[in-house]
């Protein structure tokens, strides 16, 4: 069973993530402890785990507030990798080599099994296997110019999250779209992993927007 501590990062990330708390606000223990019924020690190593995510920052005498992550923030980020990723996969079904796709195909089994499992540090799981897919198959596209410029994006603590918005249905989701462009790169045709990819990441954005606009804050 996941741990209180476990329980309050997750959805203080989701929340965080979804904008229900705003850039700059002040996270007061003692109301997100009353808030999520729970002592204010798993609310306390929460926020240390946040902090370190890159999520708050502790600020003098003001205590732990949020870093700012606006809408045009998160839809730049998509729009750049919506320019840049896709081209990227295009590449990699012309260079990629047999031991790269096989590789990503691991990733991805990973992935799956990581999604279809009841263990309580799953979205943990997945993330972080999704985050060396996307890393993984930049390295496959052999360019350190598109590497240099889209490794930061991935690595953007508001992009490594996403995961805590997702079903275990979107998590799948997710390892298919995966499939789809592995699939292209094992076929080499770079149309079909550009559009492969466009298609994935559209739908991740598309995910995250509508969380953030139905975000349920807690109680001030």
């Amino acid at each position: 069973m996941p741990s209180a501590r476990d329980l309050v990062y997750g959805e203080l990330r989701r929340r965080l993530m979804a904008g229900a708390f705003l850039p700059g606000e002040k996270l007061r223990e003692e109301h997100i402890a009353k808030a999520l019924d729970v002592s204010r020690t798993p609310v306390r190593q929460a926020i240390e785990r946040l902090e370190a995510d890159g999520l708050v920052k502790r600020d003098g005498r003001r205590g732990t507030v949020v870093l700012g992550w606006l809408d045009r923030d998160i839809d730049e980020a998509f729009a750049l990798r919506l320019l840049l990723e896709p081209y990227a996969a295009s590449v990699a079904a012309q260079r990629a080599t047999l031991a790269q796709i096989d590789e990503l195909e691991a990733i991805n089994q990973h992935m799956k099994e990581a999604a279809e499992s009841d263990d309580a540090d799953r979205v943990d799981q997945v993330q972080k296997l999704n985050n060396r897919f996307h890393h993984a198959l930049l390295a496959a596209a052999q360019s350190a110019r598109v590497r240099a410029l889209v490794d930061s994006l991935l690595d953007l603590p508001i992009i490594i999250g996403s995961f805590y918005f997702y079903t275990r249905e979107d998590m799948l989701r997710s390892v298919t779209h995966h499939q789809d462009i592995i699939t292209a790169l094992r076929a080499g045709d770079a149309a079909h992993a550009e559009t492969a990819m466009r298609f994935h990441l559209s739908a991740t954005h598309l995910l995250f927007r509508g969380q953030r606009k139905n975000a349920t804050p807690l109680p001030r």
